[in-house]
């Protein structure tokens, strides 16, 4: 596996962005989703238009409704059926209510959910940390230094994407040793999409731990 690894600033150097520069660059929703008499507030913080799966996915995560088992309605309008589609184009903004049906996870299931949406959210932040060794290790790259001038820095880029091959392995292994029943069919598929997430990630580190060390 060959890893593409972008071009990005690196994130040691300290950017400052005026309010003005942060809106423009990332899309920002927040909206209150109803299910029953529960609420959830729901916040979307991305670079680019949140779409439906955004809301969806946020949702599963709140109130435990699993992806499949999500009905959203807003002003008549079934969102679930194109989960692909912008928000807005749905005349979604800040500050609307939106409804939630279908059934909640309950008893051993509801447990087992809540734990791996817990792994996946660790698995999630190592996530950034590895996009951030690869984008300090690219800029080295481009900077065309040479190993004896940038060994520290090598160094420290080693020890942080050993740390996330690390921690990877041991959530790895959190997931694969949670017992969970043949007839908790929802918790049974996040567990093997985050199974799948975390060898992918392990791919990852291990790509760029062998591009560092050859450096």
């Amino acid at each position: 596996m060959v890893i593409n690894i972008p071009t990005f600033v690196s994130y040691s150097r300290t950017i400052k962005m005026s309010n003005k520069e942060i809106k423009s660059r990332y899309h920002i929703l927040h909206v209150e989703v109803q299910h029953g008499s529960d609420r959830f507030d729901v916040h979307l913080h991305l670079e680019r238009p949140p779409l439906v799966r955004d809301l969806m996915m946020e949702v599963e995560k709140k109130a435990r409704v699993t992806l499949h088992n999500q009905q959203l309605v807003f002003r008549g309008q079934r969102l679930h059926q194109t989960p692909d589609k912008e928000l807005e184009k749905f005349g979604i903004f800040n500050g609307n209510h939106i409804m939630l049906i279908g059934e909640k996870l309950s008893g051993t299931e509801d447990d087992n959910f809540r734990r791996l949406l817990s792994i996946e959210k660790d698995v999630k932040l190592i996530d950034d940390v590895l996009e951030l060794v690869c984008r300090d290790f690219e800029n080295i790259k481009q900077s065309q230094q040479t190993r004896n001038q940038c060994g520290h820095i090598l160094n420290d880029l080693y020890s942080r994407g050993e740390r996330c091959r690390s921690d990877l392995q041991t959530f790895s292994s959190i997931a694969r040793n949670l017992n969970v029943a043949p007839n908790e069919h929802d918790a049974l598929r996040k567990k093997k999409d985050i199974s799948v997430l975390i060898e992918d990630r392990l791919d990852i580190s291990n790509n760029i731990l062998s591009a560092i060390s050859s450096y």
